[in-house]
């Protein structure tokens, strides 16, 4: 098993939105791919082959307008912002290939959470699936 704490603010993936003058993504999920790779550069990890299992925490950064006694009150309590789970996963697990694992494909399991924190950050962890039966 391995874990890691990656302290970035997460951010959903997005589609990528197509002009006449060609594809992009949105300004800030291209600055969180780019900050994500920038803070994996060091990880020199042998990436499995098998199936894994992932499970994945996201720390969200409580809005700045909220007010002190609310703030206080939401600190780790799950979120309810509009951001779906499953595209935190989605720019998690892309930006984490090729680092822990050869493709996402391999992904056979997956626990995910988000909550509100003044201390926005991803908390990941691994484990190769064996497999029980046949």
């Amino acid at each position: 098993m391995i874990k890691e704490t990656f302290n970035i603010t997460p951010v959903p993936a997005s589609r990528p939105r197509v002009t006449r003058y060609g594809t992009y993504f949105p300004k800030k999920y291209t600055l969180f791919r780019k900050q994500f790779a920038e803070l994996l550069d060091g990880i020199t990890t042998p990436t499995n082959d098998g199936l894994l299992s992932v499970r994945l925490d996201f720390y969200v950064q409580i809005p700045k307008s909220w007010s002190k006694k609310k703030t206080k009150e939401m600190e780790g309590k799950y979120c309810s912002n509009n951001a779906d789970l499953d595209n935190y996963c989605k720019a998690a697990l892309d930006g984490l290939e090729g680092r822990y694992y050869e493709n996402d494909k391999q992904v056979a399991m997956i626990r995910a959470r988000k909550f509100y924190s003044t201390n926005a950050r991803i908390e990941f962890s691994i484990t190769h699936i064996e497999e029980a039966h046949e």
